[in-house]
């Protein structure tokens, strides 16, 4: 049995930034990049139907919405949900950023039943143990000079994937009194120390990472586990993927989209056209939003009347995290919901 002792002050280090993407679920465009092979046409194309896969598993926040029989035909037309695209060339890599349509990808989730990413992301507990046994290795020695830059590798392609499926990881260096060991070899305790550990900081989930087999060798891959990978040491980007999915469903958006209700919202603070035209491209641009009309207009506020697929709920969900409302302030009779509109705006 392997026993490592952390004798490292308590600190919580923030990999990424931990704020919501506001407005996402709204955009007018959505613009992904990816490295190309070449310039030619089939190249374009490729990283085209590339970029197209990213997004739909970035905006409904599943990995397996790629699955979906509508889906799997919508990429294979990627061009007719691309408004631009451009090249650009960095030491001699080619990198095409390809603009989507968000109207027509959101309408495509939607009417296939798939879910929609409202814009928060989950935050993570990120356990690396090679990170903290790298302050004491001999770069100079081959094997461990090895060991150093798997970890590294390890824990930059974690962040990107990270990145991708929108997971915060937050890296912890751990207390010797909170933590004073860790068996690496037996999941089930190792599960207990991480899952408090988690809890604690109010994370939503932790994963955790290894560079070495259970008799300390170094592997020619990392492999990870997660409490959603039923504690299974699986490949990094499996793992990812699967706590991804998971935390992803308490912001995500299910909308049958053949169901329809009649609401009634309002919105205080216009106080020019200009607050009245932004109210007009919020409607437009809501997928949960079939049609809109504007009941009443006063000196406190602007009143609609909105048909909506899914309910009051699932709207309010998108509404929540719209960078132009305030807070939802609900308190009139006969209004659903009601908001402020952001004095910034």
């Amino acid at each position: 049995m392997k026993i490592i002792y952390l004798f490292i002050v308590l600190l919580m280090i923030p990999l990424n930034h931990l704020s919501a993407d506001e407005g996402y679920a709204f955009k007018e465009f959505y613009e992904v990049k990816v490295l190309l092979q070449g310039t030619d046409r089939p190249s374009i194309e490729d990283g085209m139907q590339k970029a197209f896969e990213e997004l739909m598993i970035n905006l409904s926040g599943l990995s397996d919405s790629l699955e979906n029989k509508e889906i799997k035909k919508a990429l294979t037309q990627p061009q007719k949900y691309v408004t631009q695209y451009r090249l650009n060339s960095d030491d001699k890599k080619v990198l095409g950023v390809f603009s989507f349509d968000g109207d027509l990808v959101r309408g495509l989730l939607s009417k296939n039943s798939l879910p929609i990413w409202i814009g928060i992301k989950p935050k993570a507990l990120l356990f690396l143990p090679c990170v903290s046994k790298s302050l004491f290795l001999d770069i100079n020695n081959e094997i461990e000079s090895k060991k150093n830059t798997l970890c590294q590798e390890t824990k930059n392609k974690l962040l990107e994937i990270g990145a991708i499926r929108n997971v915060v990881f937050i890296e912890p260096a751990l207390d010797f009194l909170d933590l004073n060991y860790i068996d690496l070899y037996q999941p089930q305790s190792e599960n207990e120390h991480l899952k408090k550990l988690a809890n604690r900081y109010g994370l939503d989930g932790w994963v955790a990472c290894y560079i070495e087999d259970q008799f300390g060798i170094v592997t020619e891959e990392s492999y990870c586990l997660s409490p959603f990978s039923k504690l299974k040491r699986t490949s990094l980007e499996d793992t990812v993927n699967i706590l991804a999915d998971e935390l992803n469903k308490d912001f995500q958006l299910n909308i049958d989209p053949d169901i329809r209700n009649e609401i009634t919202l309002k919105v205080e603070g216009i106080n020019n056209y200009q607050s009245l035209a932004s109210l007009d491209n919020l409607f437009t641009s809501n997928a949960l939003v079939v049609s809109y009309s504007l009941s009443s207009l006063s000196s406190n506020g602007a009143t609609y009347l909105l048909i909506i697929r899914g309910g009051v709920s699932d709207l309010r969900k998108l509404m929540n995290v719209n960078p132009i409302l305030g807070k939802d302030i609900t308190k009139d009779l006969g209004v659903d919901l009601q908001y402020r509109l952001n004095s910034k705006i």
